[in-house]
């Protein structure tokens, strides 16, 4: 226990035998605040009357309420200087006008030392060299590493129990993503999905632009609500049988797909894990970031991307989606050879079709528009009709918790993880199936194990150190800057590093290593965290489209395609997807230079 007189200053010896020190204080103290006391590390001395030596003074605020008791530590490296009679010594500034009694725990052994940082930097980029050259599968990767990481700890005598490695995952998102998983995954069994691409081709008359188009728009307003990587899934082998009737490219429409749905996906917290992952965060929710709040900051932004987007890709592609590669023809050739001749059903709706079609066209029909469509729908109805009244009731259920979430005071406890597990639960009971070994089974888990290890590794690193090294270096240089520059130098540095980190590795992983990034840095200055949280998420979901590992929905769809004989390589998805991601991110970041920056709207 340390008492600090008012307005002086008290001091006690430390050892730190590696040049690192962690110091926690308990008692009434908060993070910030003002009139509080002010420690620094210092090197001076044997009779403590020369410095040699200090740290940047960590400013402590005392509150005011004498019963209140909290606790905040940090970690202090300081090389050894001034000879061998030189004495570390701990520095209590008071800045009250009464006395301040704190508990003080000095580590003498913290894991911030050289070697602790960098056998962090080794666990991230040996989980990087193995996703981006793609030696195992990205989830057996994270699962290695997130184990390596634990190992290092225990070698270091800081071996986590399993009740700490458990806590290290934040089960908000993997809940989330079950439940949306499980939703959306049942859904598509109905048929809906196929049912509402040949509605597209029906209110674009088949007629190519305006059925890209449209497609695109549905793709990008399903992967907002219902997660970007399960309607990759969904959409894509519906998507290639109709670009095969109509002669388009199928390759590049699939690529454009991907890129709508990783675009629509930035607009709610379960378009994609990324969002997820920031939004279910402690420290979002404490900074009142929830499912209405998010759609509003980041709806200008994504509306604009798309159509500038979509205008970009009209204007330099709008000849080339006919030209097809002799792969795809030798495809097309191969299937209509073993196509069955229409049924009577279907010619007799060939023949409704075109003695309904009225005399005036807002879009004028192609040739063989209701011989295409008839066939389309024969294929693509809604199987079960009663099943899918009963997902759209759990999803409206869902709906309704997360906007009455959004409310102060009317449902403060209704996460968005509990709410979409809750109402998963809902639809398997409404389902009333009694074996739940088909519903579990279309779960993607690799997915939710993928996450959760990243979790484990992301934690491991910030105990390691590295977090706060690198937290105090950017907020050092931040400060050199002016105080209104400050918040815009910080979006654009976390946005482009973000999107240009999420080219070679998946968007989820960037995110969590960024989240961490992000809170320790605004831990360290006056910098607000929600900003970083709109910039994370546009550079995570925007620069997913910069390459085929940016997104776990664009490997799906190259997945898919290659399933279809269609081959979507690294190289191919690049060429199309960077120079949208480089429009995109120069408007997100426009749009939060003027939002954030300017109006200081956060």
């Amino acid at each position: 226990m340390i008492t600090v007189m008012p307005n002086k200053t008290a001091m006690t010896k430390v050892e730190p035998p590696n040049n690192a020190l962690k110091v926690t204080l308990h008692g009434p103290v908060q993070s910030d605040g003002a009139d509080g006391v002010d420690l620094r590390l210092e090197w001076r001395s044997s009779d403590l009357n020369v410095t040699y030596r200090r740290t940047e003074v960590w400013s402590i605020g005392i509150s005011n309420d004498d019963t209140a008791y909290a606790k905040v530590w940090k970690n202090f490296m300081v090389k050894r200087t001034g000879g061998a009679d030189s004495q570390a010594v701990i520095s209590l500034e008071s800045k009250r006008n009464s006395p301040i009694s704190l508990h003080v725990v000095i580590d003498t052994n913290p894991m911030v030392t050289d070697m602790c940082l960098v056998y962090a930097g080794l666990l991230i980029l040996g989980l990087y060299m193995l996703i981006i050259f793609d030696v195992i599968d990205h989830t057996f990767a994270a699962l290695i590493i997130a184990t390596t990481a634990v190992a290092i700890l225990a070698i270091l005598e800081h071996r986590p129990s399993m009740h700490a490695i458990v806590s290290f995952v934040n089960f908000e998102p993997l809940m989330l993503l079950f439940g949306l998983m499980t939703i959306v995954d049942i859904m598509a069994t109905t048929g809906v999905f196929d049912f509402l691409v040949v509605w597209t081709y029906r209110i674009s008359r088949g007629r190519p632009w305006p059925l890209i188009f449209f497609l695109s728009m549905l793709t990008a307003f399903l992967s907002a609500f219902l997660n970007s990587d399960i309607m990759a899934m969904s959409l894509t082998p519906i998507t290639i049988r109709l670009c095969e009737e109509m002669s388009l490219r199928t390759s590049y429409v699939l690529v454009v797909m991907a890129i709508f749905a990783d675009m629509g996906g930035a607009l709610t917290p379960l378009g994609n894990p990324p969002n997820a992952i920031v939004t279910t965060s402690p420290v979002a929710v404490s900074e009142g970031v929830d499912f209405v709040h998010f759609i509003i900051h980041m709806m200008p932004g994504v509306l604009a991307a798309m159509f500038v987007v979509f205008g970009i890709i009209y204007v330099t592609h709008r000849k080339s989606i006919f030209v097809l590669d002799q792969n795809q023809l030798d495809l097309m050739e191969e299937r209509a050879r073993g196509k069955k001749p229409p049924s009577q059903e279907t010619l007799d709706r060939i023949a409704l079709l075109k003695g309904s079609l009225p005399g005036k066209y807002w879009l004028r029909p192609v040739e063989g528009y209701p011989e295409t469509l008839a066939e389309l729908e024969a294929s693509s109805r809604i199987l079960d009709k009663p099943l899918l009244v009963r997902c759209c009731i759990a999803l409206i259920f869902a709906f309704l918790c997360m906007i009455l979430h959004s409310i102060p005071k009317v449902a403060d406890g209704a996460s968005l993880g509990w709410v979409t597990l809750l109402a998963a639960f809902l639809l398997i009971i409404l389902d009333d199936k009694n074996d739940l070994n088909a519903t579990l089974g279309i779960i993607q888990w690799t997915i939710l194990l993928f996450i959760a290890a990243l979790f484990v590794l992301s934690e491991a690193v910030d105990q390691l150190g590295f977090f706060e090294w690198l937290g105090e270096r950017t907020v050092g240089f931040l400060r050199s800057l002016e105080p209104q520059n400050q918040i815009a130098v910080t979006t654009m540095v976390l946005l482009w590093t973000t999107a240009l980190l999420t080219i070679f590795i998946d968007n989820a992983a960037v995110t969590i290593f960024m989240l961490r990034f992000s809170i320790e840095m605004a831990s360290n200055d006056d910098i607000p965290l929600t900003p970083m949280f709109w910039a994370l998420t546009f550079g995570a979901c925007f620069g997913g489209n910069g390459s085929l590992f940016g997104a776990v929905s664009n490997e799906i769809i190259a997945l898919i395609a290659l399933q279809h004989g269609y081959k979507i390589s690294f190289w191919h998805f690049f060429a199309i997807g960077f120079p949208l991601m480089l429009v995109t991110m120069v408007i997100g970041s426009g749009y939060l230079l003027i939002a954030h920056s300017a109006l200081s709207w956060y």
